[in-house]
């Protein structure tokens, strides 16, 4: 589902998703195509584990951020 785009902007494992982009306006298309594909499949998000607009995260066990 999310694989045309895998590695350019978006990561998945598991049930985690990572969307990173370094414009903001290209970020904001980029999470609004995965809401829409996830919406499509009815697969449900947990609103409590979701982050936007952050500059470093913890992805599955590494911190993420910009260098």
């Amino acid at each position: 589902m999310l694989k045309e785009h895998l590695n350019e902007f978006v990561i998945a494992y598991l049930d985690n998703i990572i969307i990173y982009s370094n414009i903001e306006k290209e970020h904001e298309k980029h999470i609004k195509w995965v809401l829409r594909k996830l919406y499509e499949k009815n697969i449900p998000i947990a609103v409590e584990k979701c982050e936007f607009y952050t500059k470093k995260t913890d992805f599955v066990g590494f911190i993420i951020k910009p260098r």
